[in-house]
């Protein structure tokens, strides 16, 4: 950034709140990156746009208000935080996905530094006699970065148990049939009897099909970096992450006209093998993933 090119550095960098669909959120950017943040969806990220170009898959359901049933409440967005009581619909009784995604961000705040931005807040998850966890969340934006710091932290007397998955979900134009997946799995498992029909294309995206079924698949990583490239926009993003914190990584592949979406979800536990962490009192837990955008346009 030359300072002497600028009037004001809002013309490069800025962040600002906003109401989008009814929903309180956060806009930031910085060079060709633009985030949209939700505080009304414990901060989870509802869009990105990178060099003018859509990243992030959002469902048909759009911006709501979370009180229909799942599939009429998922929204996609770019990150859907999935926890902290329960993921996909392992837990009877609890939402699918989890509670989190529809608790508001409370102390939301954020900050520029040169051209990099500060986006932070804190969902609570209690209960009368029950658990008092809190998820603190930091979000770092720069031209061409996301990172998430997330730190859960049982304020409780007692310990505490949790779970945690990140949808990171990509969306039309990035995802298209030329996009290019970069998966380094020692061993890769399909979910359903339809995946494990398909697990030879599990990382080829195809055109559109009107109707159909959803493919899922578990990889085991021998190192936390996922590619994920487009030739003919010129983009690549690269996921960041501990294989030590998120021992699986769920590929959610929907190539049905309409919802044509791609998930890469870094999770604690697998669904078919669910196990919950546990936090003493007093206890935290951090948790990081940085997700890089580059123009490969020479």
């Amino acid at each position: 950034m030359d300072r002497r090119k600028l009037g004001n550095t809002f013309q490069v960098v800025g962040a600002y709140d906003a109401v989008i669909g009814g929903k309180n959120c956060v806009i930031a950017y910085s060079g060709g990156l633009e985030v949209i943040f939700s505080k009304d969806n414990a901060l989870d990220v509802s869009a990105v746009r990178f060099n003018g170009v859509n990243v992030s898959f959002l469902s048909k359901n759009g911006l709501n208000d979370g009180k229909r049933s799942f599939t009429g409440n998922f929204e996609g967005g770019f990150l859907y935080t999935c926890g902290m009581d329960n993921v996909s619909d392992c837990v009877e009784g609890k939402p699918i996905h989890g509670s989190l995604h529809y608790k508001k961000a409370e102390n939301v705040s954020f900050f520029i530094d040169g051209d990099k931005i500060t986006v932070c807040g804190e969902v609570s998850e209690t209960a009368l006699f029950g658990k008092n966890l809190v998820f603190k969340r930091k979000f770092t934006v720069t031209p061409n970065s996301i990172t998430v710091d997330d730190e859960i932290v049982n304020n409780a007397f007692t310990a505490a148990d949790y779970v945690l998955l990140y949808h990171v979900n990509y969306g039309y134009p990035f995802l298209d049939e030329c996009l290019k997946l970069d998966v380094p799995s020692v061993k890769t498992e399909p979910k359903t009897e339809i995946a494990k029909e398909r697990f030879d294309e599990r990382l080829k995206i195809t055109y559109p099909v009107d109707g159909g079924d959803e493919d899922v698949y578990y990889h085991t990583l021998k190192s936390g970096r996922i590619g994920l490239l487009n030739p003919e926009k010129g983009i690549s993003v690269t996921m960041n992450y501990s294989v030590d914190d998120f021992p699986v990584t769920l590929e959610w592949k929907s190539m049905i006209s309409g919802d044509y979406a791609l998930g890469i979800e870094p999770s604690l536990t697998r669904f078919d093998d669910f196990k919950m962490r546990t936090l003493k009192p007093a206890e935290s837990k951090n948790y990081k993933i940085e997700i890089s955008f580059d123009n490969i346009i020479s």
